[in-house]
């Protein structure tokens, strides 16, 4: 299970103007720069890695990281549209990394061990959907999502304990740092009592770094 960090939703380009950004970077409704804040919420995550040993204390792997289940939940500050705004997306991630990983002295029946991964990962991002219920109910604004790639990283400290000749059950946090997750640029649907409209706009990004809990198993052949 992994617990993202907050992360602001904002212009990927405060300056651009063809396509404009849709935030721009001015002040919003409550003193901050314009901006949509909260970030992604907990969500699942599972690992898959084949490895081999070196010595007693080193080992190196290749590693899958799946994040299935991302929820982006943020709240925009757009002037004039009250302190309820309300912004969600979903998506996921899929990251490969090269790690290293450092086992330490057994302590009883224990074996606590370090690891650093460096590598790359690809995130998509769904249709982002802004309410605006001070405006009314059905008053939304929805931009394209995007799938993008990034540099990622990730430490990781647990204890392995074994359970068998060949399985043991291990235990770690870790930190992760699965790079930016972009939308695109591009048309904009406008819903308004008013009537609908569509504009073209720049794309937007957020963060996504999490800590997380991990309980494994690890089969040695």
């Amino acid at each position: 299970m992994q617990w993202p960090e907050s992360s602001d939703l904002k212009d990927q380009s405060c300056s651009s103007r063809i396509p404009p950004a849709l935030f721009r970077c001015g002040p919003g409704e409550n003193g901050r720069s314009l901006g949509a804040y909260g970030g992604f919420d907990q969500s699942p995550v599972l690992d898959a890695a084949v490895g081999y040993r070196w010595f007693s204390w080193l080992r190196t792997e290749a590693l899958l990281n799946w994040s299935p289940q991302l929820s982006l939940l943020s709240a925009s500050n757009f002037l004039g549209q009250g302190s309820n705004q309300p912004v969600n997306a979903s998506g996921n991630a899929l990251a490969g990394f090269g790690v290293v990983d450092v086992d330490g002295p057994e302590l009883a029946t224990a074996r606590p061990y370090i690891e650093a991964g460096l590598g790359a990962v690809s995130t998509s991002l769904g249709q982002v959907t802004y309410r605006t219920p001070a405006i009314s109910s059905d008053a939304v604004t929805v931009t394209s999502g995007r799938s993008s790639t990034s540099f990622a990283y990730l430490l990781t400290a647990g204890v392995s304990i074994p359970v068998s000749e060949r399985l043991d059950l291990g235990l770690a946090y870790r930190w992760i740092d699965l790079g930016t997750v972009k939308t695109y640029a591009g048309s904009v649907k406008i819903v308004r009592p008013a009537g609908r409209s569509n504009l073209k706009i720049a794309g937007t990004q957020v963060d996504l770094q999490s800590q997380a809990v991990l309980a494994s198993f690890r089969f040695r052949f």
